[in-house]
């Protein structure tokens, strides 16, 4: 649940699959294929769990994408198996406003932004800034939703946190800072796998 619920913060996404008499859901993640070691990571892990079909991700053609670069003409995808268990977690992600779904952050996040839930939305999402910390890209959240995500680590793990513009007219980025680098590192540096410690700065 850690890394579904911190996941869903960064590049998880559910889709709600209609029953006749009760609905489930399926997560699904994609990454791109720079991120080939974490996707075939955390596809091996959920199918040891019992929660995907098989060990290794799905490889497939992006649509429309006219790059001269291979790399960039295909994505991994992981989606799990369906579960009716889990449609508290899409209830809480998903709410309509002004009759569009938009994703947002559920009250409860605080109880699963643990290190582990923390080192997979990193992972998913953060990139570290040279010579500054790790910048987190929340674009898709309000600003007060960032802030409050930005107060959790503030207050969860003792980390300088802000929010920041993220280059976008209303979208913005959390900031660890500079000075919370060793904490940080020592904190979620066990749940890297190794080829993602490069956003740790190591």
């Amino acid at each position: 649940l850690e890394i579904i619920i911190s996941g869903m913060l960064g590049d998880f996404w559910a889709d709600k699959i209609h029953g006749k008499q009760l609905d489930s859901i399926r997560f699904n993640i994609e990454q791109s294929i720079k991120n080939t070691a974490y996707i075939h990571y955390l596809t091996l892990l959920f199918y040891k769990l019992g929660y995907c079909s098989k060990p290794v991700p799905n490889l497939f053609k992006k649509s429309n994408k006219q790059s001269s670069k291979i790399e960039d003409r295909f994505n991994y995808k992981l989606s799990l198996f369906t579960f009716s268990s889990f449609n508290w977690i899409f209830d809480s992600f998903y709410k309509s406003v002004n009759g569009k779904t938009v994703k947002v952050v559920p009250y409860f996040i605080v109880d699963y932004l643990t290190p582990l839930g923390l080192a997979h939305w990193i992972m998913q999402d953060g990139s570290f800034q040279k010579g500054q910390g790790i910048s987190i890209a929340s674009n898709s959240f309000t600003y007060e939703e960032c802030k409050f995500l930005a107060n959790i680590l503030s207050q969860k793990y003792n980390f300088k946190t802000s929010v920041i513009k993220a280059g976008v007219p209303n979208q913005w980025k959390i900031s660890i800072w500079k000075n919370s680098m060793p904490i940080l590192r020592e904190i979620l540096e066990p749940y890297f796998i190794p080829e993602m410690k490069y956003k740790l700065g190591i």
